[in-house]
């Protein structure tokens, strides 16, 4: 056994010798010392690179086009829909200063205030109704054209403060205090004409002054005042500059509405609807627009702006709830007939729906109410935009481009619920094709686009197309978006919708994005 054990040492002695031996001079198998001529085993394999690393810095923001919104601009149509109230002396007498006289009789102070009449004056609900319908800003009358004003104005004795009038109720503190418990904007309305003016033989240029101070009162009392309305109806020769600089003067963010802004244009009728084609940039200056300056074809320009125009000012498309005949009835009547949800839904879609903002007239009664005939239509065209546009048939779905900016202006940000979140092409990029998959088949009949417009407006054609039968089918083409554009055509079902931009001015920026399927408005 010991004989057994000392070979079986030796033999693993001269193994590990064996094994070691180009290192061991002393190996007799290699007394040169030579290097072994057999491959070197395999070394070990050096592990794949890791990948780069993905560059997280959001790429450069397109540049700015042409004119574009100031803050208050784009917060004032971000809102969509405001609503007028039209109240005065006329809401009780019938006439307003349009007429040349008040039912036979001349204009005059003691008219006025005998006219004005009130028992209850609910500014409240007022408000209240606005707010639960999703109206984001009120606008008063707080004088209009028969000159008696709703507030005690510091540069008239016709006005509520008067001795003479019967109802001394701050019209204009009661809806501040209202908008400020519902959350709602306030705009004022001071009209230029002003019968009380024309017949004491006032000078423009001393009621130029009278009106400035008036202005600046309204805008100091009852802040903060989001837009100024200017009507542009005999609206005399004020040097405009200076009055709007007086309302800048308190308020830089204001929007000044007139035939041409400088804030916002009137759309050039007062049917509600804006043309198809509509761009948010004007001529301004070089049409020579003011309030008392509205030359040529007006509806024509002031319906569909100017492309390129020199200033940023959105279309503002008012109409009234209330009709006479085929005309709007502007102050409350009894007798007059008034609009269906459907038509004011029609009126949505031509307003909204193509870059406008909605304003509409809900004149309070002589109750000092929103009457319930009003209150009833409002509340269902409320419905049935909640119906058509409670849920967006794209959510959820997969956004692609066949061109894209990079980093930051992804497809998919045209469904993010972030205003700010856009897709944009690269510079020089002036079409684009927008593939959204949907997560399933859906109906739909409505399509809505969205321009970032704070990089301004550049979108001149678009098309949208559907699959079928796993081709692309057209289903409507569009030509200015926008702020908001909204399509209808022919109800449709598919899994997945194409949008072509096939012109623009500069590489298109989009934030919004949706499909609705209207089966409530019958329009």
């Amino acid at each position: 056994m010991k004989i057994t054990r000392t070979l079986c040492i030796a033999a693993a002695v001269l193994t590990l010798v064996w094994s070691c031996g180009k290192d061991n001079p002393q190996t007799p198998d290699n007394p040169d010392n030579q290097e072994e001529q057999k491959d070197d085993p395999p070394g070990p394999v050096d592990p794949p690179e890791p990948p780069e690393p993905e560059d997280e810095t959001p790429v450069e923001a397109p540049k700015p086009y042409g004119a574009v919104p100031t803050e208050g601009q784009l917060a004032w149509q971000r809102q969509e829909m405001l609503m007028f109230f039209h109240y005065g002396q006329a809401t009780f007498s019938g006439w307003d200063g349009e007429n040349s006289s008040c039912n036979g009789k001349p204009w005059t102070e003691a008219l006025l205030l005998q006219n004005y009449a009130p028992g209850t004056i609910d500014t409240d609900q007022w408000v209240k109704v606005a707010a639960d319908n999703g109206f984001r800003e009120i606008i008063i009358t707080a004088k209009h054209h028969d000159g008696f004003c709703l507030w005690d104005n510091p540069e008239s004795t016709t006005d509520v403060a008067n001795e003479g009038c019967s109802n001394h109720t701050d019209v204009l503190a009661g809806l501040r205090e209202a908008c400020n418990k519902y959350g709602v904007n306030m705009g004022i309305y001071l009209s230029p004409w002003d019968r009380m003016i024309e017949t004491a033989g006032v000078s423009t240029s001393v009621y130029e002054t009278r009106f400035k101070n008036a202005a600046r009162d309204l805008m100091t009392r009852y802040a903060p005042v989001v837009e100024f309305w200017l009507d542009g109806n005999h609206a005399g020769n004020f040097n405009w500059s200076n009055v709007n600089a007086t309302i800048f003067d308190v308020n830089p963010q204001c929007v000044i509405f007139s035939n041409g802004g400088p804030g916002c244009r009137w759309v050039g009728n007062e049917n509600g609807d804006a043309a198809e084609t509509n761009w948010a940039t004007l001529n301004i200056n070089g049409r020579g627009l003011s309030p008392s300056n509205l030359p040529g074809n007006y509806e024509s320009y002031l319906g569909g702006g100017d492309e390129d125009g020199d200033s940023w000012c959105t279309a503002e498309c008012d109409f009234s709830i209330q009709q006479i005949g085929d005309h709007n009835g502007w102050f409350y009547g009894a007798y007059d007939s008034r609009k269906t949800a459907k038509q004011l839904m029609d009126l949505y879609y031509k307003s909204v729906g193509r870059n406008g903002v909605f304003l509409m007239n809900v004149p309070p009664s002589n109750e000092g109410v929103i009457a319930p005939g009003e209150l009833a239509v409002i509340e269902e065209f409320t419905a049935m935009r909640e119906a058509i546009f409670g849920t967006n048939l794209a959510d959820g779905a997969t956004v692609t481009a066949d061109k894209e900016r990079g980093k930051g202006f992804e497809p998919a940000n045209i469904l993010n619920d972030d205003y700010d979140s856009c897709f944009a092409t690269a510079d020089g990029d002036t079409t684009v094709e927008i593939e959204i998959t949907l997560d399933g088949n859906k109906t739909f009949n409505r399509v809505m686009l969205q321009e970032y417009i704070p990089l301004g407006q550049r979108v001149k054609s678009f098309s949208v197309k559907y699959r079928k039968n796993g081709k692309w089918t057209a289903w409507k083409s569009g030509t200015t978006i926008g702020y908001k554009r909204i399509l209808l055509g022919a109800s449709v079902t598919t899994d997945a919708v194409l949008i072509k931009i096939s012109s623009s001015k500069a590489c298109p920026v989009l934030n919004g994005f949706g499909l609705y399927n209207d089966t409530v408005s019958g329009l």
